[in-house]
């Protein structure tokens, strides 16, 4: 019997919508998955080609929350940005104008803003103003979301030696980032199901590190090899580099670091998680 309502959950077959969905259905929530093809997630209910089906935008509508999860950093033309990152959230809005709707939850990113170069931060930041137009959603902006050592996600192995080979690194490795703990994005969202008023928060991890040092973190070991390339070289080749876009270079770069805001953390009422402990104590 459904007891705490509807939640529409898009990108369902992501890794944080993997945490969330087991939690969310323990609580009582009646759960439906918006994804692009056919996967076995967990949720009451699975709705696929999700953007293009007006079962979806049903479904969103007659959800009493919508977690919207998706999004695109790495891809090479322009229109794939638009499309995951605002077309999306347009459709997500439409639906969110519903008076069934009473909250919508989005990830966003650190420095998004809708005028931006940087097609990732300028998509990012429309989808944000989009959603705020609605007067219902809470918006996370999370910086690089990192797993513990038992569940590495696919941007820790990006951080770790390949066959052997040196962990190949953009740019001069001092550019400074604060990762958050995806279990922290979890709690987060999940907490501001019932907690929190609308607004944009920042949610970034509670330690600074370089790159140089998160790569000596994550392989416990502060003598792995590392291969740089300037940056110049990476904008240079990245539109000829397969998995390598001309904007995620960019986010790489020059947008890699965030603040930490203790009072995100009070206000849904969560624990920073320190990765530094989390990967030293933790064995692979």
């Amino acid at each position: 019997m459904n007891t705490k309502g509807n939640i529409a959950i898009t990108s369902a077959n992501s890794v944080t919508a993997k945490i969330l969905i087991p939690e969310l259905n323990a609580r009582g929530y009646h759960t439906i998955g918006l994804v692009r093809t056919e996967a076995s997630i967990g949720t009451s209910e699975i709705v696929t080609n999700w953007m293009e089906s007006d079962i979806a935008k049903q479904a969103l509508a007659n959800a009493d929350i919508i977690i919207h999860l998706t999004g695109e950093i790495n891809t090479k033309k322009e229109t794939s940005y638009i499309q995951a990152n605002l077309t999306s959230t347009q459709i997500v809005a439409q639906a969110a104008a519903s008076p069934k709707v009473k909250r919508v939850i989005f990830l966003s990113y650190p420095g998004a803003n809708a005028r931006h170069k940087n097609w990732y931060l300028r998509y990012k930041g429309m989808a944000e103003e989009v959603l705020e137009k609605t007067g219902k959603a809470v918006i996370f902006r999370c910086p690089f979301i990192v797993d513990s050592p038992h569940e590495p996600s696919r941007i820790d192995v990006l951080f770790m030696p390949q066959h052997n080979k040196p962990v190949q690194v953009i740019g001069s490795g001092q550019e400074k980032m604060h990762p958050v703990y995806r279990g922290d994005v979890a709690d987060a969202v999940l907490s501001s199901l019932v907690k929190g008023e609308p607004g944009t928060y920042e949610l970034s991890g509670c330690e600074e590190m370089t790159t140089t040092e998160f790569i000596y973190l994550v392989n416990k070991n502060n003598h792995t090899k590392i291969r740089y390339t300037p940056g110049w070289l990476a904008r240079l080749l990245s539109p000829f580099i397969k998995g390598l876009s001309p904007t995620f270079v960019d986010v790489l770069l020059n947008h890699t670091n965030s603040t930490f805001i203790p009072d995100t953390y009070r206000q849904f009422d969560i624990n920073p998680t320190s990765l530094v402990k989390l990967w030293r104590e933790c064995r692979r």
